[in-house]
């Protein structure tokens, strides 16, 4: 299985952890289908609880990321979204 680290240029507290790192694992179908069903409703929200599920934390702790950390994040899984929804007619 192959591992995407994000070291934070932010680390930060929660609850007494130390986050300086997020191991995140590949998406899998599964991830797609839940980030699509909720998208719509809530974009900033779908993209926490898809990086929650990879990184295996809580939303509430991806919810505390700072921006500038969150945004390599957030492109890493968008770089698995774009040849899934390029030219679908859907």
């Amino acid at each position: 299985m192959t591992i995407k680290v994000f070291n934070l240029t932010h680390p930060f507290e929660y609850r007494g952890a130390n986050y300086i790192e997020f191991k995140a694992r590949r998406p899998k179908v599964r991830d797609l289908r839940n980030f699509v069903k909720n998208v719509d409703r809530d974009s900033v929200a779908a993209f926490e609880k898809a990086l929650a599920d990879l990184c295996e934390v809580d939303e509430k702790i991806i919810a505390e990321i700072d921006i500038e950390d969150f945004g390599p994040m957030k492109a890493w899984f968008e770089s698995f979204l774009k040849p899934m929804l390029n030219g679908s007619d859907e």
